[in-house]
């Protein structure tokens, strides 16, 4: 009997993830810090979603078109303009959206914000993704508490 128990233990921490909530950090100031990209209320599946679709002139990365939407197995992705190359940039889990998109211009990186319900334990989580334009990679992804961050971007009014 407690054989099982400890198997199911064991089973129930791998599904449920060992990732610590971090509250402070050079990451959460940076993403505080950055200017917002353009967000709209576009069609999602069931009713009106926030969409990125916004070109961005950088002076060390070119320009890239940045799209998303805050939906179910939602992402953002990067395409560049000049090659075609594309790229998916922050991709959380089927139930954690894309929630806010910034850019830090001195250090030509990008922050996305995601939040959203991890399944089928994980609870209530918001992750911060951090991708280099020069280097275009992944700096560091992190599971962050959401009440140290600045309030998501504004909705940009449709033209």
């Amino acid at each position: 009997m407690k054989l099982g128990l400890s198997v199911a233990l064991i089973i129930l921490a791998g599904l449920t993830g060992c990732d610590r909530t971090v509250q402070t950090g050079a990451i959460i100031d940076r993403y505080n810090q950055a200017e917002c990209i353009p967000v709209t209320l576009g069609n999602g599946s069931s009713s009106p979603t926030r969409t990125w679709d916004y070109t961005l002139i950088t002076l060390k990365a070119g320009t890239v078109q940045i799209s998303g939407r805050a939906v179910p197995d939602g992402d953002i992705q990067l395409t560049d303009r000049s090659n075609g190359w594309s790229e998916i940039i922050a991709k959380a889990g089927e139930y954690i959206y894309p929630a806010d998109v910034r850019f830090a211009r001195d250090s030509n990186v990008l922050y996305v914000r995601a939040n959203g319900m991890a399944v089928p334990f994980g609870g209530n989580q918001t992750w911060l993704f951090e991708y280099d334009l020069s280097q275009r990679r992944q700096i560091q992804r992190v599971r962050v508490d959401p009440n140290v961050l600045t309030k998501e971007c504004l909705l940009t009014p449709a033209n």
